[in-house]
């Protein structure tokens, strides 16, 4: 799926109610009935960030490359002896610090 802010046409930073005015926006100029597949990537991409928590979740999972890129490292790093997948500790680890970050953007942002 294309990043769902992007399809909107909204910045990642935009408001509950700014999503939703875009939404409409576009559904009102591409409707349905004319034109079902961009109405289709519309309804998909505001499912994926109609509210907050589940934008956090899509910027996490978009932007939070450093962590990712570790746990990559974590799971097929060819130094170490064992099996080579990561522990349960080390993916919960990166995945908190990852979440922290991000609600530590959100919180710092004049959104709140």
């Amino acid at each position: 799926m294309n990043d769902p802010f992007t399809v909107l046409g909204v910045g990642d930073d935009a408001g509950d109610d700014q999503i939703k005015q875009r939404y409409l926006a576009l559904v009102r100029a591409f409707p349905p009935d004319r034109e079902p597949e961009r109405f289709q990537a519309y309804r998909a991409a505001y499912e994926a960030v109609r509210d907050q928590r589940i934008r956090l979740e899509a910027k996490l999972l978009r932007t939070n490359d450093a962590a990712l890129s570790r746990l990559k490292l974590a799971v097929v790093a060819p130094s170490r002896p064992v099996c080579g997948r990561a522990t349960k500790a080390t993916v919960t680890a990166l995945l908190l610090e990852g979440i922290d970050r991000a609600c530590t953007k959100v919180s710092g942002s004049s959104e709140l």
